[in-house]
């Protein structure tokens, strides 16, 4: 690009230099606008012959844009080709930096990643999606071929690096999934790897939603101290669904519809109307139902954030200085961030009020 701005200038001050020198010739040059012809079709060697140097310093600079024009310009072309197909290839391999922004990130692969990437893409066709782990290219680019029709796009490496996490443009990112690990067909170390790549995200965007799936629940409290808005234990609803087969027929059916994104209903969130804030949630079910056809069914919040003065005794005694200060010191805001905990309110009560920090759960089509 330096090279191509430089011999741009040069082919700039040549055409205002053969105007001056050719203006007050008895040749076919004498606009600043037929000396740029000139320059285009001598630098391009295509020669019309419409217009031509008289002078011979005007033929001296015509020689010089010959030879440039024979020599650098295919030179030139080669290396933008060049970069081009590198940059394709980097993109194919994943090494390629992502430009996107308010993505969704997705960390870590296992058997329920394709099922994960149809949930996504269905519910937001077009919105950039961009896959990190360390899969083979082969596998990937099965999964990439498989899902061709929506914007997906690929970050080879660790994902608990913060060098790969920037490949992936996750300081723009507006949503980060970070799966259960399988890659090397261990997940002995998979909740490991979740609280460490929660950390790193939650470093480089504090601000952006991350869903976290662990093993053992054991893992769930690491990795909401790690700072994930919501903490998903893999396979924690099994026994539930097991049992109600057995115990309340129809329910397994209820709740696979309502799971499911292929079905007619799901569960969904759904903002509230900001007249409704502060009515009665029997007011919000009414709205809902009359204008959207939906059933309301909770509001979620996403909790009270942990600030200094709510662990300080509030006498502000030497000691509780001293800890505010440290608080402060360490950056009180990101302390909030990590310990944020969201909460689902399921059926509160029809004269519960609906609070501005709330957002609605409903069943829709």
């Amino acid at each position: 690009m330096k090279l191509a701005l430089i011999l741009l200038l040069i082919f700039f001050a040549c055409g205002i230099a053969v105007f001056y020198i050719e203006r007050n010739s008895d040749g076919s040059i004498s606009s600043l606008g037929e000396a740029f012809w000139w320059l285009l079709v001598t630098v391009s060697t295509v020669g019309y012959g419409d217009y031509t140097t008289v002078t011979a310093a005007g033929r001296a600079i015509a020689a010089i844009l010959i030879v440039i024009g024979v020599a650098l310009i295919p030179f030139l072309a080669a290396r933008f080709a060049s970069y081009m197909v590198t940059r394709r290839l980097r993109e194919e391999r994943g090494l390629e930096k992502i430009k996107a922004k308010n993505h969704t990130v997705i960390c870590g692969w296992n058997e329920h990643l394709d099922t994960v990437l149809d949930g996504v893409i269905a519910r937001h066709p077009d919105e950039d999606i961009i896959l990190v782990n360390s899969i083979g290219t082969e596998k990937m680019n099965e999964t990439l071929v498989k899902h061709k029709s929506s914007k997906l796009k690929y970050v080879h490496g660790d994902y608990t690096s913060e060098a790969i996490l920037d490949l992936a443009n996750i300081r723009l990112a507006a949503a980060v999934l970070i799966l259960a690990d399988s890659t090397q067909g261990d997940i002995s170390n998979a909740d490991e790897k979740v609280v460490l790549a929660t950390l790193a995200v939650k470093t480089l965007n504090p601000k952006t939603w991350v869903c976290a799936e662990v093993i053992d629940q054991k893992s769930a409290l690491h990795a909401r101290r790690a700072g994930a808005s919501e903490v998903i234990v893999h396979g924690e609803h099994d026994p539930f669904l097991i049992a109600s087969a057995a115990t309340a027929e129809g329910v397994v059916l209820a709740t696979r519809e309502l799971l499911s994104y292929r079905e007619g209903n799901s569960l969904q969130q759904r903002p509230v109307p900001l007249e409704l804030i502060g009515k009665q949630f029997c007011d919000l079910a009414a709205f809902f139902k009359e204008k959207q056809d939906s059933i309301l069914i909770g509001l979620y919040n996403s909790g009270k954030s942990l600030r200094a003065e709510d662990v300080l005794s509030g006498d502000y005694s030497m000691i509780d200085e001293f800890i505010e200060r440290k608080f402060k010191e360490a950056g009180k805001e990101y302390l909030s961030n990590k310990l944020e905990i969201p909460r689902v309110n399921l059926n509160p009560g029809d004269d519960y009020v609906v609070r501005r920090d709330e957002v609605a759960i409903v069943i829709a089509h």
